[in-house]
């Protein structure tokens, strides 16, 4: 990012979009700090690193499928349990949601959707899930 003589924000952005390998430096190391390596399985740990070393020698990586699989598995990395939770908690009120809508049930009790909706009430359903989920109990159909 640069400023104009003008005072005006100038952003480049490159004409190819791509990872570079300092970045994915970067992701892997913080990655390993937060935990967030051990959430990959085997395929993407070996993806990740194999890529890492293709950056390393290209410089950029900007194969559109693969960016596409690395922007996920990156996204998995810097996930922090704050956002994990909430998502979880989302994820579970959907599930209830179309489960209460299927019996009945959402009609008796409009404001159940509003409850759904609520960000205490969702990160209360994360927190839940994942407690259960500790304990091998916290998957819903």
């Amino acid at each position: 990012m640069k400023l104009n003589a003008g005072g005006s924000v100038h952003t480049h952005t490159p004409s190819r979009e791509g990872l570079s390998f300092q970045g994915l430096i970067k992701v892997m190391l913080k990655a390993c700090r937060n935990g967030g390596w051990r959430r990959l399985n085997g395929f993407e740990r070996a993806l990740f690193k194999a890529s890492v070393e293709l950056a390393k020698l290209r410089g950029c990586l900007v194969n559109p499928a693969l960016v596409d699989r690395l922007k996920t598995i990156v996204s998995k990395l810097l996930q922090t349990p704050g956002v994990r939770i909430l998502r979880l908690g989302r994820d579970y009120a959907d599930h209830l949601l179309r489960l209460y809508s299927r019996n009945g049930v959402a009609k008796l009790i409009p404001e159940i959707k509003r409850w759904l909706r609520d960000p205490d009430y969702l990160l209360w359903l994360g927190v839940k899930q994942v407690a259960l989920r500790s304990i091998g109990l916290g998957v819903f159909n």
